[in-house]
């Protein structure tokens, strides 16, 4: 919050100010992190046009530096894509579709139980997945039957560790479903 504030008010000093190379200077020594934005080399070297994608499985790596145009991925707190030049970002992955436009045209999905996504400020975006697979190689009737057997496990079961982990095998079977019929 006080870094915002701090760029905010001293990029209206630079535009505003006669002292503002002075005051830039002063400030760019305190808080060395701002140096770059405000000598304006931020802008010089501008927005990359590719995103460098990471996407990874503890069992695979499926893209390592893979240069992409965008990528969609469902965030805890709702499903949010990542572009070249995204603000600095940490989110929890919930079961769900990850959307990798590698060419405009050319999109390739991913189902991903859960994991962590952590854009970059260098326009790299790292995905870990615990579990990825390619929505085309998800089994919708392999995926009808772990739904239904899970919804009895939740059922059925006795205690809260029991219903927990039905509960969660529910949502991930429900994630898949929905992630198959948007094919």
């Amino acid at each position: 919050m006080l870094a915002t504030r701090v760029n905010s008010a001293l990029a209206l000093a630079v535009r505003k100010a006669p002292l503002a190379p002075a005051i830039a200077s002063r400030v760019a020594s305190r808080f060395p992190r701002n140096a770059r934005f405000l000598s304006g080399e931020a802008k010089a070297g501008g927005i990359p046009s590719k995103l460098t994608l990471n996407l990874m499985a503890p069992h695979e790596a499926v893209f390592v530096a893979k240069e992409v145009d965008q990528v969609i991925v469902p965030g805890a707190d709702g499903i949010f894509g990542v572009l070249p030049g995204h603000v600095p970002t940490i989110s929890e992955l919930k079961p769900g579709l990850v959307e990798v436009t590698v060419a405009p045209g050319e999109i390739v999905k991913f189902f991903v139980s859960s994991g962590f996504v952590f854009a970059h400020a260098d326009s790299t975006c790292d995905v870990c997945a615990l579990e990825c697979v390619k929505l085309d190689d998800l089994d919708a009737s392999a995926v009808a039957s772990g739904k239904s057997q899970a919804e009895g496990e939740l059922n059925s079961a006795q205690d809260e560790v029991e219903k927990a982990k039905a509960q969660i095998a529910v949502e991930v079977y429900t994630a898949m479903t929905e992630a198959l019929n948007t094919k």
